[in-house]
């Protein structure tokens, strides 16, 4: 390696390193704030100064205003951490304001110089890390979480301790009854400053709790955003065919800060709800998640990522995300499929004799789809249906809808003329990956084995045109760690995985999929921060089992076309 290259490497390093060290600016001055605001509580709460004697209790009041504004300022500190480590710019500033009170206070007030230099420290590292706050946002976007409120009654808690110890050792305690802890001019000294302190967090409680912007629902999907998607689709690096749920029109859109990469996402409760990883150029994968985060933290909703892959872990990781796997999906080595073998000889022989015994004919039929060959389906669909007793499903699957299907290709198993099951096909242009989405068959008078026929015949087929890879979806919940030392999450994951078959088949679709001897890859839900784990999942589930709600604006009716679109440079 020659000299430029080892001083190229080692600028890179150097700029790596400083890199993570912004990553993680904001959550060190969240902690150094709350610890200061903490700092400053307890410093007002047991001030060590001396007593004006001759003073009552309204002018002792009007003398004890510093402490008075010390306790709320510590409070403050305190809140402000919440919006320091979503780097939001009103938290910096106020941060800075807070912290410098917090400094004057202890040098003037106290003559404490050792807290007034460390809060001075403070002040100067917030100060210069100012480009680590750029997302704005007003002070009522804070909205602290459960974690905030237990670590700030914790610190309400030692501060009461603390107003009570120093009250002890006043002359007159054993004498004053227990209102003097506040009324007292002297002995309450403490007790009203804790007061104060004890009012800001209520004020911070009805903030969160009354003030706070109701969660909004993110903008409706427009079809130039559509148009544009499509085109980064067409040149996108590493897209899962899972991309194709764009097209379903139930979603809303973001894209990266350099427009090479987007996702696809919608609302469900309290949660915003991503359908898979980013797609588009792989060096712009990070950019589209930030731009998703930021999107969440505008309409006050939690960010979550639905059945990640595995490529994308690290960024989610680097980006703040927790990951708890939720299912595994089966990917089949096109290059490696093969027929032979006493592992296939059921498919073998489930093939053979649909084509030879029952006329069995595979037709896979390429797009458009005219009105005829929807007038064909629609029965099977429909009959389908009502055999499940259940309804069209959106967000992670395709929907029966003829626009939808007008799209992709369809392959249609007929018998004696007369189409008996059906599924569209997710491609990516670059042939890296073909998808089954929507499977439908008439569940009344058709021989068994009609599914392993369908899947067999797509796989064959998805072989012969030069897919590299073919994704079977994924079997919820199967794959979860069981040893003891596994989380909580992937425990209860699989208790349900073997004993909720009164609610869904977890394990008769792993079952099925098992036949075609696939890979099984690992997906997973991505939420940031300590996130309660059954409310996320319950909303995405809610949000994949609801019929999709359509945001698209279908009057406009504009075509999605790639070459109408500019491509990003």
């Amino acid at each position: 390696m020659s000299r430029s290259e080892v001083e190229a490497e080692g600028g890179r390093g150097w700029r790596d390193a400083l890199d993570a060290v912004f990553e993680r600016i904001p959550l060190a001055a969240a902690l150094a704030c709350f610890a200061v605001g903490l700092a400053s509580l307890l410093a007002a709460v047991t001030p060590d100064m001396p007593h004006a004697p001759g003073l009552d209790l309204l002018d002792r009041m009007v003398d004890e205003v510093p402490e008075f504004a010390a306790s709320i300022a510590g409070v403050g500190l305190m809140a402000l951490a919440v919006g320091l480590s979503r780097r939001l710019d009103a938290a910096w500033a106020a941060a800075c304001v807070l912290l410098a009170h917090a400094a004057l206070y202890s040098f003037w007030r106290t003559q404490d110089y050792e807290a007034a230099i460390a809060y001075g420290l403070v002040f100067v590292l917030l100060a210069a890390s100012r480009r680590a706050f750029y997302r704005h946002g007003g002070l009522l976007a804070l909205a602290p979480g459960r974690s905030w409120y237990l670590a700030a009654i914790a610190g309400l808690a030692a501060a009461a301790v603390s107003a009570v110890m120093w009250a002890a050792h006043r002359p007159g305690f054993t004498q004053t009854a227990w209102w003097g802890l506040i009324l007292d001019p002297h002995v309450g000294r403490s007790g009203r400053a804790f007061l104060f302190a004890a009012g800001a967090f209520v004020a911070v409680m009805a903030w969160r709790l009354i003030l706070t912007p109701a969660r909004a629902a993110p903008p409706p999907l427009r079809m130039a955003d559509l148009a544009r998607a499509d085109a980064v689709l067409t040149v996108a690096e590493d897209a899962r065919a899972e991309a194709n749920l764009v097209f379903l029109g139930d979603k809303s859109l973001i894209f990266a800060p350099d427009g090479a990469a987007w996702m696809m996402f919608a609302r469900s409760g309290a949660s915003l709800i991503a359908m898979g990883g980013p797609v588009g150029r792989r060096a712009s994968w990070r950019g589209a998640i930030g731009a998703f985060r930021d999107e969440a933290d505008r309409l006050n909703l939690r960010p979550v990522v639905y059945a990640a892959p595995p490529d994308l872990l690290p960024d989610l990781i680097d980006l703040g995300f927790r990951l708890e796997k939720i299912g595994e999906n089966a990917v089949i080595d096109l290059a490696t499929f093969s027929m032979s073998g006493k592992r296939k000889q059921n498919l073998r022989t489930a093939r053979n004799r649909f084509v030879e015994r029952e006329g069995a004919v595979f037709d896979l039929e390429s797009p458009p789809h005219g009105a005829d060959r929807f007038a064909e389906l629609d029965p099977v669909s429909q009959a389908w249906l009502a055999h499940q007793k259940g309804r069209e499903k959106g967000f992670s699957l395709g929907a029966y809808d003829h626009e939808y299907l007008a799209r992709f290709p369809i392959a249609v198993v007929r018998l004696r003329g007369k189409a008996v099951a059906f599924a569209n096909l997710w491609t990516t242009p670059d042939k890296g990956w073909a998808s089954v989405d929507l499977m439908r068959y008439a569940p009344e008078g058709t021989p068994h084995g009609l599914m392993d026929f369908l899947f067999t015949e797509i796989i064959l087929w998805a072989q012969r045109e030069g897919y590299k890879k073919l994704d079977l979806g994924m079997a919820p919940l199967s794959g979860l760690a069981e040893e003891r030392h596994a989380p909580a999450f992937a425990r209860f994951g699989r208790f349900i995985f073997e004993r909720g078959s009164m609610f869904y088949n977890f394990r008769g679709l792993r079952e099925f999929k098992e036949k075609f001897d696939p890979a099984w890859e690992p997906r997973y839900l991505a939420a940031p921060g300590n996130w309660s784990w059954p409310v996320v999942l319950a909303e995405a589930a809610l949000l994949s089992s609801s019929p999709p709600q359509r945001t698209l604006d279908r009057s406009e009716r504009m075509v999605a076309r790639t070459d109408e679109t500019e491509l990003p440079s």
